[in-house]
């Protein structure tokens, strides 16, 4: 294979070991040498139907069929290998193809797992685990979403029978968005209100067959798919709908809360214990953001390092358009804050299955904590991403709006992701509530919060900090400065948010009045006029929380891989240096830095560019993205781009479905546009008095 000899001499410039990044990425050689397994079992030079490079000339219908084509036979090779559960799922990442059947996998059978009892999860996991069940996860409605409280699908108990009848009592009711719904799941978790006796005991999870024999939907449902997507087409996002369906009383998700044949009610141990499936919906996308990220920002670099543009000030030869400094500062920020997702991540999965092995015992002390960090986390890490994925788009020029890229598929993939499993504004909003929440408590001296909120101990302290003008370089960029600034300037946004709203609200901490319910209206008519302050308090402390995890994980670098670190400190610097330059108004107004400090920062973020242009495409092979999960003639890691840009235009069907050079279009109307015959047409019509019309092409 030749490979580009700039991405050559790239690459023999990285300054530290890519293979031991590689490592440290996947956890250990173990992991690198089972993914490296994994990925060969699925090279399209073995298994021609796993070859992507020509999904972007499919249509939806094509691509689904596809899709189920991919998965039969990726199910065959897991059988043929017997691998694991965990294996399966790396695999279906691996090939970088969205499918249906990774939500059956992921939110369905999680869900079963983590809300199913004993006896439950004997009958039911089997078959889900060997797909003679697919499934997927209900909750969103057509006319509400991140608001679950107020979701109108009902499961009311019918005492005579023993069973739950599902119900959409209206037109907005109805299910709409959940993917794999359309087409391939044949039952599904159902987010419904529980009533009984005509009581209302709120949202619960009930399990619901939909399809029934050839895969025909059952009598008393509506089923659908909701049409084109701005991105991930090939999952069949679908509506249900409910007429009276009948289903058996312990078809109920009944780990937690529970219901007897009487019709007497068991309550949960927490009344948000119902929402960990979205809690660890929100820990996926956090834990995934680095990944899908890098995806990108390997295909920009690559480019960047081939192209070149515009001619250098002492010679005719070009430039790399790496080498120019604002190509740097797009591609760079983002590379920044890949590695940084890539720390929090991780502290997010530990966080989430140290709350899963809680519950377990029936301890739920974890469970707002991590549901207020989680939300907020995503919120911020989906923003930044899509934000990233459009610099890196932008940064490839004209070439980076073609499909040919690779990049509009993940940029519109992940463009859902700011308003799924939680709209970012009421996720910002559940996050900093719980924030002022908290504050409160300090202020009282009753706060016994988790560790991430320890934080705002002493804050007052804190709040009296600042840079002296004289600051140097070294001291800013001190792992512990960097940390105490974005905490000085969370719990100073935070500190005059709940002084605002008290003064809004006219309560007190102290505050006796027996008119709890008009004091409690009051506080929310407050928190409604600061809602902008509250999003901003909640962006500075996910923005902490990031920085924070990734100093704590670079201390492990440290220790572990000493040849990875400064490459990596280099990262985290500049993701720092980012925030408080894009955020400079913020920190002045804290009185933290003052305006002798820009030009100092501005300084620094120069320099590391430079530093990190060196190792950029170290930082991002290291990874080892296949070129057919990149799917992308721009960031192939041969660096032949211009080859396979033309031989993938000639797969093109428009290229191809011509006659004699005559392509379709032509014939149906171009001709006669041309000839001038359209006009003809017209007054041939006016002379006969007929009514004119174009029939439309077929489909």
């Amino acid at each position: 294979m030749k490979v580009n000899e700039y991405l050559t001499a790239a690459r023999n410039a990285v300054s530290f070991p890519i293979e031991e990044l590689t490592n440290f990425l996947y956890d250990g050689t173990k992991n690198t040498a089972r993914h490296r397994w994994l990925r060969s079992l699925i090279a399209p030079e073995k298994e021609p139907i796993l070859d992507t490079s020509d999904t972007v000339f499919l249509d939806r219908e094509q691509r689904y069929v596809r899709n189920m084509q991919i998965i039969k036979r990726l199910l065959q090779i897991k059988k043929q290998h017997n691998l694991s559960y965990e294996d399966w799922l790396i695999l279906l990442i691996l090939l970088g193809e969205h499918s249906p059947i990774l939500l059956h996998d992921s939110l369905f059978v999680g869900t079963l797992e983590g809300q199913m009892s004993k006896e439950q999860l004997d009958k039911w996991l089997p078959l889900a685990e060997n797909y003679r069940i697919i499934g997927c996860y209900v909750q969103t409605e057509m006319g509400h979403g991140s608001n679950i409280k107020k979701l109108e699908t009902t499961s009311t108990y019918i005492r005579e029978s023993d069973e739950f009848e599902l119900h959409s009592p209206t037109l907005t009711s109805m299910k709409w968005w959940p993917g794999s719904l359309a087409r391939t799941s044949n039952y599904a978790v159902v987010m419904a209100r529980l009533i009984i006796d005509k009581k209302d005991y709120g949202i619960h999870s009930f399990l619901v067959q939909l399809r029934g024999e050839g895969h025909k939907p059952l009598p008393g449902i509506e089923i659908g798919d909701i049409g084109p997507k701005l991105g991930y087409n090939n999952i069949d996002n679908g509506f249900l709908r409910f007429n009276k369906v009948r289903i058996p009383r312990t078809n109920m998700l009944m780990k937690f809360s529970k219901v007897s044949s009487s019709g007497i009610y068991s309550t949960p141990p927490h009344a948000k214990i119902v929402y960990n499936t979205l809690v660890g919906g929100r820990a996926d996308i956090i834990s995934k953001a680095a990944y899908y990220l890098a995806a990108v920002l390997t295909i920009a670099i690559r480019y960047s390092i081939i192209r070149k543009q515009g001619n250098k000030f002492s010679s005719q030869d070009e430039f790399q358009i790496i080498d120019y400094q604002f190509q740097q500062y797009k591609l760079f920020n983002g590379l920044a804050r890949s590695y940084t997702f890539l720390f929090t991540g991780r502290f997010i999965n530990t966080l989430y299955i140290e709350n899963i092995a809680k519950m377990e015992k029936g301890d739920v002390s974890l469970m707002s904590e991590l549901h207020a960090i989680s939300s907020g986390l995503k919120a911020l890490c989906a923003e930044l991403v899509c934000e990233s994925m459009e610099d890196a788009r932008r940064c490839c020029g004209g070439s980076g709006y073609s499909s040919l890229s690779g990049i509009p598929q993940y940029a519109t993939y992940y463009a859902q992701y700011p308003t799924s499993e939680g709209e970012n504004i009421i996720l910002y909003l559940q996050t900093g509530r719980y924030l002022l929440k908290s504050f409160q408590l300090v202020q009282q001296g009753k706060f016994t919060g988790g560790i991430q909120l320890s934080y705002l101990m002493d804050f007052d302290k804190i709040l009296y900090k600042k840079f002296s003008a004289n600051v140097k370089e070294e001291h800013i960029l001190h792992p512990e400065s960097q940390i105490e600034t974005l905490r000085h300037r969370y719990i100073y946004l935070l500190s005059n948010l709940s002084s605002s709203l008290e003064k809004s609200s006219r309560i007190h901490p102290n505050n006796n009045n027996s008119n709890n319910n008009n004091n409690t209206l009051k506080e929310a008519e407050a928190k409604s006029e600061h809602m902008i302050d509250i999003i901003n308090v909640s962006r500075a402390y996910c923005y902490f929380i990031l920085l924070l995890n990734a100093h704590q994980g670079l201390q492990s670098v440290k220790k572990e891989h000493p040849s990875l670190y400064p490459s990596l400190r280099s990262l985290i610097d500049l993701f720092f240096i980012n925030v408080v330059l894009s955020q400079f108004g913020e920190f002045l107004i804290t009185g933290y830095y003052n305006s002798n400090h820009i030009d100092l920062l501005k300084n620094l973020q120069k320099g590391l560019l430079k530093k990190i242009r060196v190792d950029a495409i170290g930082l991002v092979d290291a990874w080892e993205f296949s070129d057919n999960m990149l799917n992308s003639a721009l960031g192939r890691y041969d660096g032949n781009v211009y080859e396979e840009m033309y031989k993938r235009v000639k797969m093109d069907p428009l290229n191809l479905k011509h006659d004699k050079g005559i392509y379709v279009g032509y014939n149906e109307a171009l001709k006669d546009i041309i000839s001038g015959d359209y006009l003809k047409e017209i007054d041939n019509s006016e002379r006969n008095n007929n009514n004119f019309s174009i029939n439309k092409a077929k489909l």
